[in-house]
């Protein structure tokens, strides 16, 4: 069953009362009706067990009948930094890593970026990513959405990594394999940054930057990837070895 998000605001009184777009959603496209079972999750963390007992134009209101907790989590977040890919493969990527349970996904500019992007263009594609993060998560019955990150450059991104472990995914060089290479299972706020290039790979200035910062580089032995096949390929990897 879909989870949707909502804000804390919409719940009082034992009700949650939805007046806001994501009402057309449930009433018109899914149908619901008085007596149907709906599940929310609130910007605090809680999830409501309702019971759907109005549905109008104006208005759904549903009864609370069970409230949780989010579960306690012990491992890092998992962050995707991944360059910025042309035509659907970028919004592909934003549905398939917010599947795969990472906390934040950061767009990056790099030199062999082929999709450039205007301030109005930019706002368009962030207001689309978003709302792909938001369907994904609520299919994917997450108990928070994952932050789309304003994009940056590789330049900006190289300065505000200092307390992020990082791994940077680069093919044909001497990168560990990512079931190996060491990674931080400790749950702390900067988490587990994972790095992917564009179609056109990382320019020598690119890698030559990333060795200076002294990130892990990882790769997937002699195969070569495409950009959005690597993002899903280490995410899968990489969570299954944090929940382990």
């Amino acid at each position: 069953m879909p989870v949707f998000f909502i804000h804390s605001n919409d719940v009082g009184n034992g009700v949650i009362n939805i007046t806001h777009p994501l009402l057309s959603h449930i009433s018109k496209s899914l149908r619901t009706k008085a007596g149907d079972s709906l599940i929310f999750n609130d910007d605090q963390g809680h999830r409501y067990h309702t019971v759907a007992i109005q549905v109008t134009k104006e208005t759904l209101q549903a009864t609370i009948q069970q409230v949780e907790d989010p579960p306690y989590s012990t491992h890092p977040p998992l962050i995707l930094a991944q360059a910025l890919l042309k035509g659907e493969k970028m919004g592909w990527v934003m549905q398939k890593a917010t599947e795969l349970g990472v906390s934040a996904i950061l767009p990056l500019i790099t030199d062999r970026v082929i999709l450039k992007l205007s301030g109005k263009q930019e706002e368009t594609h962030q207001a689309r990513w978003k709302r792909i993060a938001l369907e994904a998560a609520q299919q994917n019955e997450r108990w928070t959405l994952p932050t789309i990150l304003p994009l940056q450059t590789f330049q900006q991104f190289l300065t505000s990594t200092q307390e992020s472990q990082v791994i940077f995914m680069a093919e044909r060089t001497e990168g560990a394999s990512l079931l190996t290479i060491p990674c931080s299972t400790e749950k702390h706020e900067s988490g587990v940054t994972v790095v992917i290039g564009p179609e056109g790979g990382w320019s020598t200035d690119e890698l030559e930057s990333a060795q200076s910062h002294h990130w892990a580089f990882a790769s997937f032995g002699k195969e070569i990837l495409r950009a959005e096949t690597a993002s899903l390929a280490a995410l899968a990897i990489l969570q299954a070895r944090l929940h382990t």
